[in-house]
């Protein structure tokens, strides 16, 4: 988790989190996030769960084009 403390509009970080992959789900603690056996969690950061921190939607966007990464290079 890396908190930067700058907030995106739940509405934006859904969109640029399905655009890298992700299948999101707008859940009470925050957005769910699935990809294959990839799961996150990025829970809210204000009480009317309208805002996520920028960082940890950056770290989900990383963790997935990281595991993308892993799949795509060939066996020893």
């Amino acid at each position: 988790m890396s908190v930067d403390g700058v907030c995106l509009l739940v509405s934006e970080a859904s969109t640029r989190l399905e655009s890298e992959g992700w299948s999101v789900e707008i859940a009470d603690d925050g957005l769910r996030l699935v990809n294959g056996q990839l799961n996150r969690l990025i829970a809210y950061r204000d009480s009317l769960t309208s805002l996520v921190d920028r960082g940890d939607t950056n770290d989900a966007v990383w963790t997935l084009r990281r595991a993308k990464s892993k799949r795509k290079r060939p066996a020893p």
